[in-house]
Formats: structure tokens, C-alpha cells, sequence
């Protein structure tokens, strides 16, 4: 459940002290869908707080109003468009980052859940498959 690392580093790790595989795929991907709600619950009584800094909001701000212009013909695929990010098996692609995302985007949180459980889902399934190798899984 380490921001940047998650289950990119639980599995093979895992792999490599020769734990059981079901295991160690269950536990880090639970751990990485469980935190979920907890980043959300964080950025809402974070943010606000660290947007009272004044160059920090005036950087939100912007940042924001630029995001609109550029990403408004991109919002009927916005929540696929999360799923591919996190599930993407690369440092800071993951549950956290793809939780901060829909929270700066002000996504629908229960959409945003489902497209990161998935993300994190076939993430898993990629680093087990490097991990493991395949022939181990065919």
C-alpha cells in the first residue's frame, strides 16, 4: 500500500521470497482498491486546506481552467480513459494516482472507484504475468 510502488512492487516481491502467489495477488490487490476511499476522504479535507496558500490556489486555478479547455471533448471517455492510466504497470500510475486524478477532475466517485478497481485489477494481472513469466501461467 506504498504510494508509487503498491502492488507494482507487492507482487514481485512476493514472487521472489517464493510466498504463496494467491496469496500475495489477493492481498496486494485488495490493498490496492481499499485505499480508495481513503484518498478521497483525505483530499477532502486536505485540499482545501492547501488551496487556502495563495500560490497554490492561484497554480490550481490555472491548472484547472487549462484542463477544461483542452480535456472538455475528452469527457465521454474520461472514466476509460482512468481505467488505461492505472492499469498501466508503471510507477505513479497507480490507485493513489489515479484516485488524486478523478478528485482534481471531479469525476463521479463511484464511477472513478470502478474505473480504478479495474485499472488496479489489470495491473495486477500484468506484473504477475512478467513476475511469474508466462510460461508458468499457460
Amino acid at each position: 500500500m506504498i504510494p508509487w510502488i503498491e502492488l507494482r512492487g507487492s507482487i514481485p516481491a512476493g514472487v521472489l521470497m517464493n510466498l504463496d502467489f494467491t496469496k500475495v495477488f489477493l492481498i496486494s490487490l485488495l490493498g490496492g482498491i481499499i485505499i480508495i476511499p481513503f484518498v478521497f476522504t483525505l483530499l477532502d479535507h486536505i485540499f482545501p486546506i492547501i488551496r487556502k496558500i495563495n500560490v497554490i490556489d492561484k497554480l490550481y486555478l490555472y491548472w484547472e481552467s487549462v484542463v477544461q479547455k483542452r480535456y472538455k471533448k475528452y469527457t465521454d471517455w474520461e472514466l476509460v480513459g482512468l481505467l488505461i492510466f492505472v492499469a498501466v504497470p508503471l510507477p505513479g500510475t497507480g490507485a493513489y494516482t489515479g484516485t488524486f486524478l478523478s478528485y482534481l477532475f471531479g469525476l463521479n466517485r463511484k464511477w472513478s472507484f470502478v474505473a480504478i478497481s479495474l485499472g488496479v485489477l489489470i495491473a495486477g494481472i500484468i506484473v504477475s504475468i512478467i513476475s511469474l513469466g508466462i510460461d508458468t501461467i499457460v
